[in-house]
């Protein structure tokens, strides 16, 4: 079943994070509506979201294109690539929106590993966790990269917590 997912406790979590930064360029993957480019587009120049979904009504702003993940942007296109992926573990991925894979972290290590290709040097990946996912996982993706990963915000639901954290290029 494909279908735009709706802004839930995680969306908004993520759209406050986001409204702390500002750049030239900005990518979110899993744009769904386009509730957080309607964020985006107030602090910086040129906003783009990606989906498998198109959109079920107009985008809040910035342009919207019809992909899975970032494969069809440049290398070192964005200030900024932003993330909240389908993270509850599953065996097999029936609802791509939610479903994240056996642990519920595969969606998020492919997108890791095209944001890391698409973020500028000086670039910021934000990408939203919940406490069901292994995060070794994604710091051993970090490592690899020489990049640090830190939490920027987090938030306890009574079923689990939610972390939006920040990665960047590591200091040489």
């Amino acid at each position: 079943m494909n279908r735009v997912y709706l802004a839930s406790e995680d969306s908004l979590l993520l759209r406050r994070v986001l409204q702390r930064f500002s750049g030239q360029s900005c990518l979110e993957i899993g744009s769904g509506n386009g509730g957080n480019l309607s964020v985006l587009v107030k602090s910086f120049g040129f906003v783009v979201g990606t989906d498998i979904v198109p959109p079920e009504m107009p985008l809040g702003g910035g342009e919207f294109v019809l992909a899975d993940r970032a494969s069809c942007f440049r290398d070192y296109t964005f200030d900024l690539v932003a993330f909240n992926p389908p993270y509850l573990p599953s065996e097999e991925v029936e609802d791509p929106a939610v479903d994240g894979g056996r642990d519920g972290v595969d969606a998020a290590l492919a997108f890791l590993e095209e944001a890391v290709r698409v973020m500028k040097a000086t670039g910021t990946i934000l990408i939203l966790l919940s406490s069901y996912n292994p995060r070794e996982r994604i710091e051993l993706i970090c490592r690899k990269h020489g990049l640090t990963m830190t939490l920027e915000e987090s938030e306890r639901l009574f079923y689990e917590n939610l972390a939006v954290y920040a990665i960047r290029r590591a200091p040489q």
